[in-house]
C-alpha cells in the first residue's frame, strides 16, 4: 500500500481487539513471514520461488539449458520460477507495510533483498517493457514469455518499496528511473505486454483490452484488469516521478472509453469484477480467477489513494467495495484444509517434459502449458489443494481488506482471523501463504 491514510487507519481497527489474540495474531503471521524467508526467496538472487519441499530441501532450477529450449514451456508454467515478478512483487510490498510498521534495518534489508530480485527480473531480457517470470540456475537465464500478471505485480511491489521509505537518495532515484523506462518501454509497445523473442507474441494488453465476446488466456486482458492496472502505473509514475505528463496522460486514460467498451475506464473501475468462484474454471473476459485479479484490487486501492480529483474517488471506492463484497465469502475456504492431510507433489517437474513440443509463438507455448497441467495435477494433487484450500482464501480476504469496507471488515472478523490462524506453515508446499503477510500488513 502506498500510504497510511484515514481510511487504512479505520481498517486498522479490525485487529485493536483483545491483546492477547492480537498478540497471537502477530506471532502466527510472523512464523509465515519467516518461513517464506528461509524457504521461499533465493538468498543470492533476491527472487521468490513458486513452491519448495518442506524440510529445508534445495529447489530444483531450470538450467540455462531448460530456458532456452523451452522445457517444461516457454512460459515456465508449472516449473519452480513460474511467478517471480507475480509474487515477489506483491510479497515486497508486504515487506514495505512491514518497514512502515516497523522501520528497523532487519526489515529494511529483507525488502532490499526482494526488490534486489525485482530489478534483476527487469533487467534480464533485452525487450523494453519486458519483466522475466524468473532467473535459472546461473542466476541470468529466463524463459521467453511473461505476462500482464508478472508485470503489474512488478510495478505495485516496486511502487510500494519506493514509497516506504525504505530506500532514498541516488539508490531510490535510480530504481525510480529503471520503473520509468520499464513503462515507457509498455507505452512503446501499446502496452502490451512482450515476451523476449522477436515474433513470439504478447502476452496481456492493457490498453485495448476485450471486447464483449469470449476468448482464450492470449487475448487481452479483462477490461476491469486492464482499466485498473494501467490508470494505477500512470498514477503511480506521476507520484514517483513528478513528471506532468504522467498525470495528464493518466486523465486522458482514466476518462476515455477503451475499444469493445461503452463504459470509460473509470466506470469500468467502479463496477469492480465479477470473480469466478474457486475451484471453478475462469470464464474471461468477465470473470478472472480470485488470486489472479487480486492485484487489480491493490491498484484500486492506489488509485483512491493517489488520485488528486475528488471527483473520482468515490468511483475507486465503490469498485473496491464491490470486489470485496464479492471476494468475502471465499474466505471460509480456508476450513477445508486439513493440515494433517498427506497428498503427494511432484518436486521434480522434469516428468513434463515427455509432453514436450517446440513453440514458435505464445499460442503455442499456451497450448503445450494446457495439456501439461492435466498432467501436473494429476502427479501432484497437494499442489491442487494448496491452490484451492490455501491460496484462493488467503488471496480473497487481502481482496477484502484492501476494501477498507468497515462494516464489512467487522463481519468477516471472525473467519478472516482464523483464516489466518488455521495454517502450518512449515507443511506448505506452494508459496501462496506469502499473501498471510499482506492481508495482515494492510489490515495494520
Amino acid at each position: 500500500m502506498m500510504r497510511m491514510s484515514r481510511r487504512q487507519m479505520l481498517a486498522g481497527t479490525l485487529l485493536a481487539a483483545e491483546a492477547p489474540a492480537a498478540v497471537r495474531l502477530d506471532q502466527h503471521v510472523e512464523q509465515a513471514h519467516r518461513e517464506f524467508q528461509s524457504r521461499f526467496v533465493d538468498r543470492q538472487f533476491g527472487t521468490t520461488y513458486d513452491y519448495a519441499p518442506p524440510g529445508g530441501v534445495a529447489v530444483d532450477l531450470p538450467t540455462a539449458a531448460d530456458c532456452r529450449d523451452r522445457k517444461p514451456n516457454a512460459l515456465a508454467w508449472w516449473c519452480p520460477i513460474e511467478n517471480g515478478g507475480f509474487f515477489g512483487g506483491l510479497y515486497l510490498s508486504a515487506l514495505s507495510d512491514r518497514y512502515r510498521r516497523t522501520p528497523t534495518e532487519a526489515n529494511a534489508a529483507d525488502a532490499r533483498t526482494v526488490a534486489g530480485g525485482l530489478v534483476r527480473l527487469a533487467q534480464a531480457g533485452s525487450t523494453p517493457g519486458f519483466i522475466a517470470r524468473g532467473i535459472a540456475a546461473d542466476g541470468k537465464s529466463h524463459y521467453p514469455a511473461s505476462s500482464s500478471d508478472q508485470t503489474f505485480p512488478w510495478f505495485y511491489g516496486m511502487t510500494s518499496y519506493l514509497t516506504s521509505g525504505a530506500v532514498k537518495g541516488k539508490e531510490r532515484a535510480s530504481l525510480v528511473e529503471l520503473v520509468e523506462s520499464v513503462a515507457v518501454g509498455l507505452e512503446n509497445n501499446g502496452w502490451r505486454v512482450p515476451c523476449d523473442q522477436p515474433g513470439f507474441g504478447y502476452f496481456g494488453e492493457w490498453l485495448a483490452a476485450f471486447s464483449d465476446s469470449r476468448t482464450t488466456l492470449t487475448g487481452a486482458e479483462p477490461h476491469f484488469d486492464s482499466s485498473a492496472r494501467l490508470l494505477f502505473v500512470h498514477l503511480a509514475l506521476h507520484r514517483l516521478t513528478k513528471k506532468p505528463r504522467w498525470l495528464a496522460l493518466y486523465r486522458q486514460r482514466r476518462d476515455e472509453r477503451p475499444s469493445g467498451s461503452g463504459q470509460s475506464r473509470l466506470e469500468i473501475c467502479a463496477a469492480g469484477v465479477e470473480y469466478a468462484p474457486p475451484g471453478t474454471p475462469a470464464r474471461y473476459p468477465h470473470h478472472p480467477p480470485v488470486w489472479t485479479s487480486a492485484s487489480s484490487q491493490g491498484a484500486l486501492r492506489g488509485l483512491l489513494d493517489l488520485d488528486p480529483d475528488a471527483a473520482a474517488r468515490p468511483a475507486y471506492r465503490r469498485g473496491l467495495q464491490a470486489n470485496a463484497a464479492r471476494a468475502a465469502s471465499y474466505i471460509g475456504r480456508y476450513k477445508l484444509y486439513d493440515n494433517a492431510k498427506t497428498l503427494a507433489f511432484r518436486h521434480d517437474w522434469r516428468f513434463l517434459n515427455d509432453l514436450w513440443q517446440p513453440q514458435d509463438s505464445i499460442q503455442e507455448a499456451v497450448k503445450l502449458a494446457t495439456a501439461q497441467v492435466r498432467e501436473w495435477h494429476r502427479q501432484s494433487p497437494r499442489k491442487v489443494y494448496e491452490s484451492e484450500n490455501v491460496r484462493d482464501p488467503l488471496f480473497s480476504a487481502w481482496i477484502v481488506a484492501l476494501g477498507g469496507d468497515r462494516d464489512l471488515l467487522r463481519r468477516v472478523r471472525p473467519d478472516l482471523e482464523a483464516a489466518l490462524l488455521h495454517y502450518r506453515w512449515d507443511t506448505m508446499h506452494t508459496a501462496h501463504f506469502f499473501m498471510a503477510a499482506c492481508v495482515y500488513g494492510c489490515l495494520r
